[in-house]
């Protein structure tokens, strides 16, 4: 797969499954949200220009990083308080590390990709129907799980400063502070190596 092209595709899932959970969790009221239609299925996006404006910062990053081939998992966090992690939903790039994407000539028209996306966009909805509702004034925040060097140069690139770039707890510090973390397998969409997973910490 070339690498603009699956930069692209990559970048585009997880912008729609970011909107998804900021709207299904009930982060912003519904009404900043608007339905259209995503991979031939209904999805609802942001149309908050202040919100976008973050979004469309932290997925320029983003994609620097793909195209860097150092962006090894996008992470969305809901919190009440900064130290105090609700939910963390991960979204794991194993394209980066297993090739597994498949090639544009075995999907052409990415019609069995998008099969697969509106299959993680349902299974998303269904699994986090039984958590319990989020406590008013929740907030969220996207690390970005890259390389140690990668880091460094960020920090210091002007183009990248509208964002502090700071080194965050690892996943497993987190848990470490959490007495119980349940794990939640959501979707995996195979033909451009995504696989989402969510953490709930009690």
């Amino acid at each position: 797969m070339q690498s603009e092209y699956a930069n692209d595709i990559h970048l585009e899932a997880i912008e729609v499954l970011l909107n998804h959970i900021l709207y299904v969790r009930g982060i912003y009221p519904a009404q900043i949200f608007k339905k259209r239609r995503i991979y031939n299925t209904p999805v609802y996006v942001s149309i908050y220009p202040p919100l976008n404006t973050y979004l469309a910062g932290v997925l320029r990053s983003a994609r620097e990083l793909l195209g860097r081939r150092e962006l090894k998992c996008f992470e969305i966090i809901l919190y009440h308080s900064e130290n105090q992690p609700l939910e963390s939903y991960m979204l794991q790039l194993d394209i980066l590390e297993s090739g597994a994407a498949r090639q544009p000539a075995e999907d052409p028209h990415l019609i069995e990709y998008e099969q697969q996306l509106r299959v993680a966009l349902h299974k998303l909805s269904e699994r986090v129907k039984p958590l319990p509702k989020l406590p008013g004034n929740c907030q969220f925040k996207v690390h970005l799980h890259t390389t140690q060097t990668a880091f460094v140069q960020f920090s210091h690139e002007a183009q990248y400063q509208d964002f502090p770039w700071l080194q965050a707890e690892t996943p497993q510090q987190m848990d470490a502070r959490s007495p119980k973390v349940c794990l939640l397998p959501l979707a995996t969409v195979d033909n451009v190596g995504l696989k989402m997973q969510a953490r709930i910490f009690a």
